[in-house]
């Protein structure tokens, strides 16, 4: 069995992640890097503030309703547990004592931008899960922006080896929820956490036995959001197409939709 690193970050969700790994693949490392972004720092006025504080304070109640049994984190006595601040994975001696474990793939999900050395060091051997459906939505936000803009159909994760651009590697495969008429925002982001998570037991399986064929990733189609757009008036535009029945109106539609994708599907195991 390959011998595998994780590296991530501290929310429940990425707890999850570690913890249904380690039942399921030969985990010899967890690097857990704090998150450093701060959105009310786009809130213009207090009014704004509170609706983006809202809007957290629910995903980190729906991260509880999904994902709270796994709060206490529980590893093998053998794993390396490396707790960072922010922005500090890709530190020298990070890097060192990543390569003192000698694993045979690392698995990214939710940690830093992965810097040359770190990319390098281990070419051709990381795969990350971006929440998003890839090329058609990269960058930050990736299952939010798809809801604001009245899109559903492109809430999802994509699976890829990681190369030094912005969710621009080859892609593995693709993942989305099972989605219900009654579901809000959050409860697709969770859905589409756990349905990708447990997609990455098959990769690794591939990945090891040389059997993945890895697409790149079209460069003309897509959007490509960035932190510093994320705002209330965003999360008003999302609120509002909740609101007016998005969801319903998706799954109507749901087959003519959504062939305008081109999805990969996860490898067998």
């Amino acid at each position: 069995m390959p011998r595998v690193l994780l590296l991530t970050s501290t929310f429940l969700r990425h707890h999850f992640f570690i913890q249904f790994l380690s039942r399921h693949l030969d985990i010899v490392g967890v690097w857990r890097e704090e998150k450093s972004f701060k959105p009310e720092e786009n809130a213009g006025n207090k009014e704004d503030r509170a609706v983006i504080a809202e809007h957290f304070d629910a995903r980190d109640r729906s991260e509880t309703t999904y994902f709270g049994k796994y709060a206490a984190l529980s590893l093998d006595p053998g794993v390396l547990l490396q707790d960072l601040p922010p922005n500090a994975i890709n530190a020298p001696g990070e890097l060192a004592a990543m390569q003192a474990l000698r694993p045979d793939i690392l698995l990214v999900f939710g940690s830093g931008i992965l810097r040359e050395g770190i990319i390098g060091a281990f070419a051709g051997k990381i795969i990350n899960l971006h929440l998003g459906i890839s090329p058609y939505y990269r960058g930050s936000g990736t299952n939010f922006w798809p809801l604001v803009n009245g899109e559903p159909e492109y809430v999802g994760a994509t699976i890829h080896y990681l190369d030094e651009g912005i969710d621009s590697g080859k892609m593995i495969c693709h993942v989305r929820p099972s989605m219900k008429s009654e579901d809000g925002p959050h409860d697709l982001g969770n859905a589409t956490i756990i349905a990708a998570v447990k997609a990455l037991p098959a990769v690794v399986s591939a990945h090891a036995a040389s059997t993945l064929h890895a697409v790149p990733q079209r460069t003309d189609i897509g959007k490509l959001y960035l932190r510093k757009q994320f705002s209330a008036d965003a999360v008003r535009a999302l609120r509002a197409n909740f609101a007016r029945g998005m969801i319903l109106e998706y799954l109507h539609a749901k087959s003519a939709r959504d062939r305008a994708l081109d999805l990969l599907p996860v490898p067998h195991s």
